[in-house]
């Protein structure tokens, strides 16, 4: 091998070192409750960043609901980072009677959130 190569080699190699460094390895799991203690998570996994950050968009930007719902949620989301072994988000969500989602964030919170109906279709997508 000659020495143009092996520099040029050596050069970009911890150029892939340092870009894998900084990616955000996160991925959004759902799951459901099979009772108060227990989740039970899909094998899919979400880690398109792009998607992920549109979820919590939404999250983020749906109103603040009176409605309390009742019961176990029907499904849960999180978004984890496993090489950090850290919960970025986690969201319950209650399916009302009028097909309408109401969620909380977080383990013991006491704010609930209303989906908009804009975003009603993708959180439909996303649990399937």
């Amino acid at each position: 091998m000659s020495l143009k190569k092996m520099i040029t080699f050596f050069s970009v190699i911890p150029l892939f070192i340092l870009m894998g460094c900084g990616q955000q390895d996160r991925e959004l799991v759902v799951g459901n409750y099979t009772d108060e203690q227990t989740i039970v998570y899909s094998e899919n996994r979400m880690t398109d960043d792009d998607e992920i950050e549109e979820f919590k968009m939404f999250i983020e930007t749906s109103s603040i609901t009176n409605e309390r719902p009742e019961g176990l949620p029907q499904y849960v989301v999180t978004i984890n980072n496993p090489a950090e072994s850290t919960m970025d988000l986690m969201v319950n969500f209650w399916i009302t009677d009028s097909d309408e989602f109401v969620f909380s964030k977080g383990m013991e919170s006491s704010e609930y959130f209303k989906v908009d109906e804009e975003h009603i279709k993708d959180v439909n997508e996303l649990l399937e």
